[in-house]
């Protein structure tokens, strides 16, 4: 009996123990995955910190970019679509991360809340983003506007201006051609900041210290109203000139200085081209410049004859010009 007893033991323990050794193979094997499972999450976790890291990289550059969009409206365009296109980046990232977190484990509980939360902050900003975008876009599209506006009013000014340079060499050509007798006698035509400029020397035009034309400056006058009558848009501003030398009240009772001189003399060449021409007296205008602006301020006598002239100075109309200045 005692025999049969120690039989039954012994294969109670053996059947025991292979049991034991079952479940321990068992365990290690759970064991095993758990960690290749564990390790396996990490990866996936670091991969997700990466592409965080990466994404607040690019975060921080569309920062800088927005700042030079507003600090230089120049390359607004260029930025916008620089910032779209890192949108559409972060846009990737951001369904790589919900991916991501779509794969985690219910074992790691806490690690997805985290990803979450950082899935929510991302869209968050990337909601933020994509309004500033559109508000650049809107920015964008109104200085487009005001710059294709602008552009047009230059290419208009330009124009004009080109014409009006165009006019003004024609005038000069003109009137050149028409006073090319008198040329060498006291006369010259130039040009100079868009006005044509004609002046006469005192004795092409003047007795000494009188204001009454004299014959030949008379029939110079007379050709340059020809021209004057033919073309409307020119303004006309008769500048009279004298030297410093003081004048001599004995020689006319009306003229007290060379003041005086020079406004009467400018005065008698608005009315002799007047009566050449029909010509609006609202064109002409008569001014005295006495003898403070000098051609030559040395004390000799040529200054002296260079000083004494008339200034005829012909200005094309410039209406269209302020007009589009307005």
């Amino acid at each position: 009996m005692k025999k049969i007893f120690f039989v039954f033991l012994g294969t109670s323990i053996l059947f025991a123990s292979c049991v034991t050794k079952q479940k321990y193979t068992e365990c290690t094997t759970d064991l095993s995955n758990c960690e290749e499972a564990r390790k396996e999450l990490s990866a996936q976790k670091l991969d997700l910190d990466n592409k965080i890291t990466e994404f607040e990289v690019q975060r921080g550059k569309m920062q800088a970019q927005i700042r030079q969009l507003e600090s230089d409206t120049t390359h607004l365009g260029r930025l916008s679509r620089e910032m779209s296109s890192n949108y559409t980046s972060l846009q990737a990232n951001y369904d790589d991360l919900t991916a991501a977190y779509k794969t985690m484990s219910a074992g790691n509980k806490k690690e997805a809340e985290a990803m979450l939360g950082q899935l929510q902050e991302a869209q968050r900003k990337l909601d933020e983003k994509e309004k500033e975008i559109k508000s650049l876009m809107t920015d964008l599209d109104k200085k487009s506007s005001d710059l294709e506006e602008k552009n047009t009013k230059l290419i208009e000014l330009q124009n004009i201006l080109s014409k009006k340079d165009a006019d003004v060499q024609a005038l000069k050509n003109k009137i050149k051609s028409a006073l090319v007798g008198f040329e060498g006698s006291g006369l010259q035509v130039t040009e100079k900041n868009g006005k044509v400029y004609v002046s006469m020397d005192e004795k092409l035009l003047f007795a000494s210290g009188k204001f009454s034309v004299d014959a030949k400056g008379e029939a110079a006058l007379k050709e340059l109203s020809k021209i004057l009558e033919a073309d409307k848009d020119i303004n006309v501003m008769v500048e009279g000139h004298t030297d410093n030398v003081p004048f001599s009240a004995a020689s006319a009772a009306q003229i007290r200085d060379n003041w005086d001189l020079s406004v009467m003399r400018a005065t008698t060449i608005v009315k002799t081209i007047l009566k050449y021409g029909d010509i609006d007296p609202n064109r002409l205008t008569a001014s005295g410049r006495g003898e403070y602006v000098p051609l030559d301020t040395a004390d000799t006598k040529e200054a002296r004859a260079k000083n004494r002239r008339t200034e005829i100075i012909l200005t094309p109309k410039l209406d269209a010009l302020f007009e589009i200045l307005e």
